[in-house]
């Protein structure tokens, strides 16, 4: 758990670290990502990921999100807002950035497995990101969806979550 914090702080100062525009940055070369990554912070009705992606185009990424969101089991689930936030490289070593904010109601988390006596939940999250902004653009676009898993295991006949995963893919129009 205590790497997984000091990767997530260390996500966070390299996205805050290239949120200062460069004159020399260019907008990301790719627009889609596949991107993979876990839950570090969670309450009834947000979570907070972070990981890493690659581009299309060749990029490597490294990424965090805040989802808000109903409480799960809610019919439906509807995302409610958060932010999201990638520091990119591109194979030629330029560092950008990519930020956005996700769309209040514009997606939803809907239950793949609900993960009967104790296996592992599956949902699946989903949502359009606005307000995408790189170091040179404004105004963009972008979609996100992601296959959460909670992995469980039964404990005292208690239920417990001890790691969740993300992995799917992040687009954007900047």
């Amino acid at each position: 758990m205590k790497a997984a914090l000091r990767f997530s702080l260390a996500t966070l100062l390299w996205v805050a670290a290239l949120a200062a525009p460069s004159a020399a940055a260019a907008a990301p070369v790719s627009t889609n990502f596949t991107i993979v990554g876990y839950e570090y912070a969670f309450t009834s009705t947000a979570g907070s990921f972070a990981g890493r992606g690659n581009g299309t185009a060749g990029d490597t990424a490294l990424w965090n999100a805040r989802v808000q969101h109903d409480p799960l089991g809610s019919k439906p689930t509807y995302v409610n807002g958060g932010s999201f936030a990638m520091a990119t490289a591109s194979p030629s070593d330029s560092l950008d950035f990519v930020k956005g904010t996700f769309a209040h109601h514009g997606g939803t988390i809907t239950t793949l497995n609900a993960g009967a006596n104790c296996t592992n939940q599956q949902y699946g999250v989903s949502d359009s990101l606005q307000n995408v902004a790189t170091s040179t653009t404004s105004g963009g676009s972008g979609s996100f969806a992601v296959t959460l898993t909670h992995y469980r295991y039964s404990l005292f006949g208690r239920c417990v979550i001890y790691k969740a995963r993300v992995s799917g893919s992040v687009s954007f129009s900047y």
